[in-house]
């Protein structure tokens, strides 16, 4: 997803860490498996599991965005300038 800056005036996209992919890819495979269960085996412990995975899933992501992702850079630029080392060819 890209925006424009209000400020730099600049194109953009959301920086997502793979801590937060793998958790949220985590939390809804939970989801998924104890919902699935619950509704073959008509099971209100494993339907109140699949409740649990849900609101751990939604304490988890801020929890981890606010204690380890405190420096990560939520926003990036879209356009990459040249590599470091690179040097376009003279005409």
């Amino acid at each position: 997803m890209e925006i424009d800056c209000s400020h730099c005036k600049r194109t953009i996209r959301l920086n997502v860490h793979r801590a937060e992919a793998i958790l949220v890819v985590l939390d809804f495979g939970a989801i998924v498996v104890f919902g699935a269960l619950a509704y073959w085996f008509q099971s209100q412990p494993l339907a109140l599991a699949a409740f649990g995975a849900v609101m751990i899933g939604a304490l988890a992501l801020p929890l981890l965005e606010h204690t380890y992702l405190r420096s990560w850079p939520r926003y990036v630029s879209s356009v990459q300038g040249p590599k470091a080392g690179y040097s376009p060819p003279r005409s």
